[in-house]
Order: C-alpha cells, then structure tokens, then sequence
C-alpha cells in the first residue's frame, strides 16, 4: 500500500511496483475514472461494426433438405422395394460429396444458363465454364444431419429468390446424377452380356451336336432323354420281381388248400374259414345249418329217426360237395403255381440277356452322359444369360433415384451475411476490451521527481517520522474528509516513551474528556448488525504512536459502553500501545502461542468495569515481528470472532504494506489518525486521496491535536 519516493505513481494508480500483486479495489476506481474515454472507444468500434453491416453485400442462404433411400427398388419383379440390412457409412458420405461433384454442379450451370450470371463469373463464353464451376463450388455446401439419411444442400446468393431456385436446382441435379448412374450401370451391364450371348448360343449348340453324333456312332437309342436299354432293363427287372411275388403268392394258396384238402375230420368250417370262394362259402353255410339242425333234433328224437336219418344224410352231402370243391381248388391252384413258375424263368432269362446288353454298352453311357452334363451346362448358361440381358435391358429404362427432396428451399426473409447482432457483439467486446486497454495504459506508473513525505510510511524506512506538534484552535479544520477532532496530551502526541502506568492514565483521560467525539466516529462506522460476523474497524495513521493508541482505545470505551463485546487487538510497533499501556508490556500475545508456546487461553485480557477484551498482537520481544504475520492475525480474529459484536484493530504508524492489506481484507471500515496540523497539507491530501482509490472501506480521518492539559483521570485495569 505504499511506494518508494522515486517511483510514485500519479494519483489513482493500480500497481504496486514492490510487488506481483494487483488491487483490485484501485483498478476499478481507475476504471471508473476512465469511463468516458471506455465509453468513447466501444462507441467507435461499434459505429466501425454497424457501417460495415449496413454496406456490406447481403448473402441469403437457401436450404433444401433431400433423404437418401438406401433400399433396393425393383420395379420389376414381387416387391418393389426390398428391406436393407444396413448401410455403409462411407456410402453417405458419398453422396454428400457428389452433391458439390463437377457432373452435379455443370447440370445446374446450363440447366440455370449460369454461364451467363456475372455473380459466378459468367459472361456468356463457354470458356467460362470452369471458371463458373468452380465460384458455383464455393457457393454450395452439403451438410448430413446427425446419424441421419438427410442431407442438406445449401447454396447462397446476393438474390434471396436465385438462392432457393439454385438449392432446388442443385437437388433436383443431385437426383438426376443417381438415376443415371443406375441408368448406365444397367446399360454397361446389358452391354457386356449382349457381347456373351452369341458365343454363349454357338458352345451350346456344338455341345448338343457333339452329344447326336456320338449316339449315332455308338447305337444309343434314347427315348424321353433315356437310353431305352436301360429303359427295357428297368422294365424287365419289374416284371421279374411282380412274377416271382405271383410265384410265391400260388404256391402258397396251393399249401393251403392242400392242407386242407386232407383234413377229414375236425371241425371242417374252421378250416375253410380262411378260403376265400363264394361256393365254399354257400356249402359252408349249408353245413352248418345241417349240422345245427341235426343238434336240435337229437334231443327230442333218437338217432334212429327217420328225420334224423335224413339230416344225417345232408351233413354228408355237403361234406362231399366241399370236398369235390377243395380238389378243384387244389388243382386249380396247382396249375397256377406251375405257370408263374414258368413265367418267372421267362423274366428271368429276359433279364439276364438285358442286364448283359446294358453292361456291354456301359461305357459309351458314361461317355455320353458326360457329353449331356456338358451340353445341359451349356445349355442353362445361355438360357441365364438371355433371361439376364432382356431383365438388364428393362432396367436401364425402369430406374428409381436413391434420394427424394423431402423439404424444397424456401425464399429466405433475412440475410445470414452479414450478421448484424454477431458484427455488432463482436465489436463491442473489442471496443470494450480496447476501451480497457488504453484505460489502464492512462494510469499506468509513470516516474515523477521524488517527494518526501514526512508523515506517511515508506518501504524503506518502516517508522513514520513524527512532525512537531503545533497547537490549534479547536475549530481547526474544516475538511469532510475528518470524523472528529480528538485532543491527546501532548506526551501521547510527541511519540516520546512513557512508563506504562502514565500511558494507562493518559489513555483513560482521553476516552473521557473526549467521548462525544468518539460517539461521533462510531455513528459514522459500519454497525453490527450491517455486516456478517462482528463488525471490524481498523485504525492507523501519521500520528505517534501514543496519539492512535488513544484514538483505538477511546473508540473501544464508546463501543462497549452499551454491553456489546468489543475486542480491541494491539498491533501497533510504536513506542506506546494499548496492550503495554493497559496491561503491561511483558504480557503474552498471539504470536507467543507460536513462538513461545504460551497457553491460547492466557492470552487475552478482558478490562475491569468494561466488556472490552484486549488482545496483544504479540509480547514486547516479539512486537518486531508482528508486520510478518498479518494472515495469523487474519486467522485469529476469524477464529474467535464469533463472541464479538466489535473488533477494533490498533495498527500504529508503523505498519508495513503486508500487514496493512492482510487486516483490510476483513475490515468493514478504515480510520487514518493523523496530526490535526497536517490534515490540510498537500502531502495529507495526496495520500488520503491514493488512499479511497486503493481502499474503499476507508471512511475519513481522525485529527489528533497536541494539548498541554494533564489529566488525572484513573486508568482502566485489566483482569485475566
């Protein structure tokens, strides 16, 4: 927070050339100082930003969306359109780049006559052609929606209605490219298999005449494509086995029947029973019938009855009669056995002379049905052929494209070049960043001729210089800049040294005599209940050491008369301070607890008849070193905090930058204390005003005058 003489910067400046760090607190009141030359320089790069805008050739883009279909579409043929498995990725991206292709494009060129469009060059010569392409390239583009079929053709014009007409043109050429692309492909195709064909028809037939002369020359007799030798064999062989299963069939019928035949006893109805002859089946019903009646009779006639005897008589009858049958069917059956005999030694021997005709002519029927194999290859390979040329033939005339528009370009309404809100952004973030730039270059440190200051702190020597103390009238001054006046006996405002009993006296005189005036400086501060956490007021300045003591503890006394906890921290170096005032120079303090290991609850004092809590920064031997550790007394405020409604910070004249900015960080409010002869001198002035642009919590000054007034008044005391 200070600077050396000889690099003091101009009023408002943000660096501190003794350190990396940046205040950012003084960097925006620069800022803030420089508003209109900020305001100025955006206003320039956005008039630069709106005339480019409005002069600038308009572009409008026209959009026309097209789907490709990957599916196989017949038109001839069960469906016309067949399902797809799936499609290659590089397929699509493909067709994105034949949109932009130069057959696509020099459709649209002498579809649109745009050899005549001087916008693309053109200017009616068809050696302009390449030249129109290759400006009609530049003004297309081909985009694929995401993981979609869809591809949108863009094209743009100075013209909103040339920009649609052109999309739809250059779609339309884009469908036509793929039609003719299958139209050529079948018709290539028809062309190659048109080119087999004859030569394809001349093998099949010297094939086929090579399989007729070879017949002729080994006697093979074909009929329905078959040699009829096997054909013959094939028949022999059947009528061979359908003899030998007649064969077996009557022998067996003659076993039977002469098994039964030479039944003469028994029951003769169950042996006919499996005989199948309707007059064995009458006879064996007559039988029966004789034989039941025969039973009936038997119970109520004798056996010598006449009409017994007559039934007896019957039973033989039709016992001879299925007799004489049986012999015939015996012989019958006989007969028929010995001619399916015959019949199979007949088929046997036929077949036998086939079998030996077929194996004598077996190697010229593997030779030829070779021939037939070839021939029928031949054969089926020009029929395909055929088949395949006239189905090629129709396709060349029967082609689908693979893409269809799905949304034709509209007539755009707005331009999309220039784009007024993306120049215009553009041009205030420059503005504003230039803006910026040359504010912060305008309070940058600039070297000036050094100036001593007598009453501020500088780097080099860390103990402010005391002036003479002048005595003033009680009016003094004048500036808004001062919270109050304060009257310090003059051995408090020559910074000379003091026994601590004197000091407490001293310091307990002025709290009271001059206790409206602290009233004053704690109505102008920030209250408790304004902020989070207590409220805490830091105090340093140019006046001894003794002067601000007495400001600090005065202020303390005006805080803490209403029973608000007040902590009042001693972290002055001076020669009189609160802590070696109030009770004793010797007593513990925060950095004791890290230096000297003294118990944390020792360390602070609570004054007698007073909620005020003093807490030295450090002990007497240590008081040196407090300027190094202001982030510990940073953490020690925060940690005990919380059982305060106050904190008054006593800093001194002597307080190095790194203690001044860690103790501001959490200041709600900053008093400079200076000597009431001093406050309206340049030197004052200048400091007070670098001040309020580095520190905003700074809220004025406290005048301290000499008086030569001894006050009697007992000092407060301490109790642990």
């Amino acid at each position: 927070m200070t600077r050396p003489p000889e690099l003091a910067a101009e009023s408002g400046g943000v660096f501190d050339p003794a350190s990396d760090s940046i205040d950012l607190s003084a960097l925006f009141g620069l800022l803030r100082r420089q508003w209109l030359l900020i305001i100025l320089t955006m206003a320039l790069f956005l008039g630069a930003g709106f005339a480019y805008s409005y002069l600038a050739d308009k572009i409008y883009q026209a959009t026309t969306r097209v789907l490709l279909d990957p599916r196989d579409k017949q038109l001839v043929g069960p469906e016309v359109v067949r399902p797809t498995q799936g499609v290659d990725l590089s397929w699509i991206e493909t067709q994105v780049d034949l949109v932009t292709a130069s057959g696509t494009l020099r459709k649209v060129v002498e579809r649109e006559n745009l050899i005549d469009d001087p916008e693309f060059g053109g200017t009616g010569n068809p050696s302009d052609m390449d030249a129109v392409l290759t400006s009609l390239a530049r003004h297309v583009r081909a985009e694929r929606g995401a993981q979609t079929y869809v591809i949108d053709i863009i094209v743009s014009s100075t013209s909103p209605e040339k920009a649609a007409r052109l999309s739809i043109a250059v779609a339309e050429a884009f469908m036509a490219s793929l039609t003719e692309a299958k139209q050529n492909a079948a018709r290539q195709a028809n062309l190659l298999i048109a080119r087999q064909i004859d030569d394809l028809k001349a093998k099949a037939r010297e094939a086929e005449d090579r399989v007729e002369a070879y017949r002729k020359e080994n006697g093979v007799v074909q009929v329905d494509g078959r040699p009829v030798d096997e054909q013959t064999l094939k028949q022999l062989n059947e009528a061979n086995v359908t003899a030998r299963l007649k064969a077996d069939e009557a022998s067996s019928r003659l076993a039977k029947l002469d098994a039964i035949a030479r039944t003469t006893g028994g029951d003769l109805a169950s042996a006919l029973s499996s005989i199948d002859s309707p007059v064995l089946g009458r006879l064996k019903v007559e039988y029966a019938m004789a034989l039941r009646e025969q039973a009936e009779l038997q119970q109520t006639l004798g056996d010598r009855h006449p009409r017994m005897q007559a039934i007896g008589a019957d039973i033989a009858r039709s016992r001879s009669l299925i007799t004489q049958e049986l012999n015939t069917l015996v012989a019958r059956a006989r007969v028929e056995a010995d001619l399916a005999k015959s019949q199979v030694a007949s088929s046997a021997a036929a077949l036998a002379a086939a079998t030996r005709k077929v194996n004598e002519t077996s190697d010229a029927s593997v030779a030829l049905r070779d021939l037939e194999g070839e021939a029928a290859i031949r054969r089926d390979v020009y029929r395909a052929f055929v088949a395949r040329a006239q189905e090629t033939g129709l396709q060349e005339n029967l082609q689908v494209s693979d893409a269809r528009i799905i949304s034709p370009a509209q007539v755009p309404l707005y331009p999309s070049s220039p784009r007024k809100k993306i120049i215009l952004g553009l041009a205030g973030i420059g503005g504003l960043g230039v803006g910026l730039a040359l504010a912060l270059y305008r309070g940058r440190i600039r070297p000036v001729r050094p100036v001593v200051r007598e009453t501020f702190p500088v780097l080099e020597d860390p103990v402010l210089p005391q002036a003479e103390p002048e005595p003033v009238a009680a009016e003094g001054s004048v500036s808004p800049d001062v919270l109050a006046e304060i009257g310090v006996p003059g051995s408090l405002a020559s910074g000379g040294a003091l026994t601590e009993e004197a000091a407490g006296e001293l310091l307990g005189g002025v709290a009271v005599d001059s206790r409206p005036a602290f009233q004053a400086i704690a109505e102008a501060l920030t209250r408790p209940g304004d902020t989070e956490g207590p409220a805490v007021h830091v105090l340093f300045g140019t006046a001894a050491s003794g002067a601000i003591a007495a400001v600090a503890y005065g202020l303390a006394r005006v805080m803490a008369e209403q029973s608000v906890e007040t902590l009042l921290i001693d972290a002055s170096s001076g020669t009189v301070t609160t802590g070696s005032s109030l009770i004793g120079r010797d007593v513990h303090g925060i950095l004791d607890v890290d230096f000297n290991h003294a118990q944390a609850d020792a360390i602070g004092s609570r004054l007698e008849d007073t909620s005020i809590v003093l807490l030295p920064a450090a002990s007497a031997r240590l008081r040196h070193e407090i300027g190094f550790h202001g982030d510990r007394l940073v953490e020690t405020i925060r940690d005990v905090a919380d059982g305060f409604e106050r904190v008054v910070v006593d800093l001194g004249p002597s307080c190095p930058p790194a203690l001044f900015n860690a103790l501001i960080g959490i200041a709600d409010d900053v008093v400079m204390v200076v000597d009431a002869p001093e406050v309206d001198s340049p030197e004052i002035r200048a400091m007070f005003a670098d001040l309020q642009h580095l520190v905003p919590e700074l809220r004025g000054m406290v005048a301290t005058r000499a008086t030569t007034i001894v006050v009697e008044t007992p000092p407060a005391t301490a109790t642990a």
